[in-house]
C-alpha cells in the first residue's frame, strides 16, 4: 500500500522531467567515457610499442657485438659519402622484432589534423627524415620503420599498424631516436614551436623543431609528441593530461 502511495505521488510531468534529466546527463557523460576509453587504448598501445622497440634495440646491440650501436652504425663515411653499415643494422633490428612484409603505403594525418601525407614504400634505410614510413609489419599488428643519418638512428612506429585508425601523428604514429652517446631509444620532444618566418629559413620546414602543438602549421606536426605521450603531459598546457586532451 505504501508503495502504491509513493508511485501515485509522482505526476506525469515530474516523471518526464526526471527522464529528461537522466537523458541529458547520459548525453554529456557517455561521449566523454568513450573518448577516455579510446585514449586509454591508444596510450596502452603506445607504451607496448615503446617497450618492444627498446628491447629489440638492446637485442640488436648484443647480436652485432658492439658497445655502441649509434657510434658503429650511424657514423658518416666522408670518403664514401654514405652510412655503409646502415643496412646491416636495419636487417638485424627488423629480425629481432620479427618484422615481416612491408605494408602498402597509406595516409597519415598530422597531430592537429590540418594536413596529411602518404608514406613511401621501399625506402633505403638512409632516406631523408621527411619520409615517415612505419611500414614493416610486426606480429602484434603494429608496424615500424627506421632511418639512419645525421649521426642518429630514428624509428617511426604505428602502434596499431596501417590498418588501425586513426593513423595520426601523436595518436598512434610516433617517432623515437637514438641521438647521443647514451645509445638508448628516447622519445622525441618538441625543441621549439617555430613561426612561419622562422620556418622559411629551415632546410626541412615540414619537420624542423620536431613540432607537437595545436598551434603548429607544419606538415609533420606530431613528430615530437612521443615525449609528451610518454610522460602524459599536454604540450600546450603542461598542467593537463596528454592522453585526455588529444586534439579533435
Amino acid at each position: 500500500a505504501s508503495k502504491n502511495k509513493l508511485l501515485k505521488g509522482f505526476t506525469l510531468s515530474e516523471v518526464l522531467i526526471t527522464l529528461g534529466v537522466i537523458g541529458i546527463v547520459a548525453s554529456l557523460t557517455i561521449p566523454q567515457l568513450i573518448k577516455n576509453y579510446q585514449a586509454k587504448v591508444l596510450e596502452t598501445a603506445f607504451k607496448k610499442s615503446y617497450s618492444n622497440l627498446s628491447k629489440a634495440y638492446l637485442m640488436t646491440l648484443q647480436e652485432l657485438g658492439v658497445t655502441n650501436l649509434r657510434k658503429a652504425f650511424a657514423t658518416y663515411d666522408e670518403e664514401d659519402k654514405a652510412y655503409p653499415l646502415a643496412e646491416e643494422f636495419t636487417r638485424v633490428f627488423y629480425k629481432q622484432l620479427g618484422a615481416s612484409q612491408e605494408a602498402e603505403p597509406y595516409v597519415i594525418k598530422n597531430y592537429n589534423n590540418t594536413t596529411s601525407f602518404t608514406t613511401i614504400g621501399g625506402l633505403h634505410p638512409t632516406a631523408g627524415w621527411q619520409h615517415i614510413a612505419p611500414l614493416k609489419m610486426l606480429p602484434d599488428g603494429s608496424s615500424i620503420g627506421t632511418r639512419v643519418g645525421g649521426a642518429m638512428i630514428v624509428f617511426y612506429v604505428d602502434t596499431n599498424g596501417p590498418y588501425g585508425k586513426p593513423n595520426r601523428l601523436g595518436f598512434d604514429v610516433f617517432s623515437f631516436g637514438v641521438i647521443d652517446n647514451q645509445d638508448i631509444v628516447k622519445p622525441f620532444k618538441q625543441e621549439k614551436l617555430l613561426t612561419d618566418e622562422e620556418l622559411e629559413e629551415q632546410a626541412y620546414p615540414e619537420i624542423a623543431g620536431r613540432p607537437c602543438s595545436i598551434k603548429s602549421t607544419q606538415k609533420y606536426n606530431g613528430y615530437g609528441c612521443s615525449y609528451y605521450a610518454m610522460n602524459d603531459i599536454n604540450p600546450d598546457d603542461n598542467k593537463s593530461s596528454y592522453w585526455k586532451n588529444l586534439p579533435k
